[in-house]
């Protein structure tokens, strides 16, 4: 999975396997990504999330409500003791779930039909943009549900994101094409 993400969509996923090995956690979640992401100060899901709520407490309530959803998942289960490892519980690594796993193909099928440049190249070799990675978490209902119970819809949240990767994406259209745009004989400024 990690080949198919670009480098900040793979250090989310990074951050979201390490909390679910942290908690002891048998798989890895959408619940736990989006945990992940919302812990990120300045990242696109908080800022999302503030969009639709401004006050910051809204923001502490839902990462809550996601730690509760999070403490309901169930354990891994512990290796017996080994005297190689003196005497302590291995635990296997925690594995992806079959809803996480569907969030990944949904972020790669939306990455492929937003962008020429992929239409071109094989599945595999399209790499999910962390924008793309939020809202296909979005769309996963265990994280709706977390949402709703926090006063958020998940819907706004990701209309917030769209809305401010369209954002974004003018401002560098527009700040690619501004030296263009400037006098192209300097010396007859002077």
């Amino acid at each position: 999975v990690q080949q198919s993400l670009t480098a900040e969509a793979a250090a989310v996923g990074k951050q979201a396997v390490s909390l679910a090995r942290r908690r002891g956690n048998a798989q890895v979640t959408p619940l736990h990504v989006a945990s992940a992401m919302l812990a990120a100060p300045a990242g696109l899901l908080r800022a999302a999330c503030l969009r639709s709520h401004s006050h910051p407490l809204q923001c502490k309530a839902l990462e809550l409500c996601f730690n509760v959803a999070l403490n309901r998942l169930p354990a891994s289960a512990a290796v017996a003791s080994s005297p190689l490892l003196g005497g302590h519980h291995h635990y296997y690594p925690p594995s992806l779930s079959n809803a996480l796993v569907a969030a990944f193909k949904r972020a790669q099928a939306h990455q492929r039909r937003g962008s020429v440049d992929t239409q071109q190249q094989p599945v595999l070799a399209v790499k999910i943009e962390l924008e793309q990675l939020v809202i296909s978490i979005l769309d996963d209902p265990s994280v709706s549900r977390v949402m709703r119970e926090a006063g958020f819809s998940s819907t706004q949240v990701k209309a917030n994101v769209e809305q401010a990767v369209c954002s974004s994406t003018t401002t560098t259209t527009a700040a690619a094409a501004a030296p263009s745009s400037q006098n192209p004989n300097p010396s007859s400024s002077a």
